[in-house]
């Protein structure tokens, strides 16, 4: 079944299965970040004061179970963009819904990890007082940074779906966000985790480890699996 949604000069098709998935993330996304929508708009802003940096890691006051739900739903939006750019929203049946899940687990697994890894470094630095902030305020201050694109990514994907936007807009976008996303990421390493210039040096390692390495995996798993690059 596919259900033809208007747009501005045509009809474009989507699955109905994949259309009602996207619909679905979208509203729990809002109904849980939409009350903390203030505290995402200053803990987004705050890892690009680049003139008063902030001392400590901001982020939304969110329970730990709302956490771990943001925390899929964020995978589940970035899937969503995926399965646009790199399928076709005619096919029937489960397929593309199939592949979101498929595509969303391999994510929260890839993110699961990194945290795991965030949480053993941070908790060893900070206990020899090299770091001064607690492993879990960073993992907190990760996923919101995380949710907080994966929002924005899933918005656009709709505006690929109903204004007939280019795909290719939709795959710059993604990186765009990606990038000022790991950009932020950085300057809070830099200010808060190593704000001791005798650092310097556990800094680069820590950036070569966790931002670096990463995204070189995940550039070349991209490219093998969806041919995105």
């Amino acid at each position: 079944m596919s259900v033809p949604i208007l747009i501005l000069n045509d009809y474009y098709k989507v699955n109905d299965w994949f259309l009602a998935v996207m619909i679905l993330t979208l509203l729990l996304m809002l109904i849980i970040m939409g009350p903390y929508r203030h505290a995402y708009a200053y803990s987004v802003s705050s890892m690009f004061r680049f003139k008063n940096p902030d001392g400590d890691v901001s982020y939304p006051l969110l329970s730990t179970m709302e956490y771990v739900i943001i925390f899929i739903l964020s995978c589940l939006g970035v899937g969503i963009a995926v399965a646009i750019y790199s399928h076709d929203m005619l096919e029937e049946g489960l397929s593309l819904v199939v592949f979101l899940l498929w595509y969303c687990s391999l994510m929260v697994v890839f993110f699961l990890v990194k945290l795991l890894l965030y949480t053993i470094v941070n908790r060893a630095l900070f206990n020899r007082q090299i770091i001064t902030i607690k492993p879990s305020r960073w993992n907190c201050f990760f996923v919101m940074s995380f949710s907080a694109a994966s929002f924005l990514i899933l918005l656009f994907s709709f505006l690929v779906l109903f204004l007939d936007v280019p795909l290719v807009a939709l795959l710059v976008f993604a990186y765009l966000m990606r990038a000022l996303v790991i950009t932020g990421r950085i300057f809070k390493m830099k200010t808060t985790l190593f704000k001791n210039k005798r650092t310097n040096s556990g800094f680069i390692l820590y950036l070569c480890a966790f931002e670096i390495v990463p995204i070189l995996v995940e550039f070349v798993f991209t490219g093998i699996l969806f041919g995105l690059i």
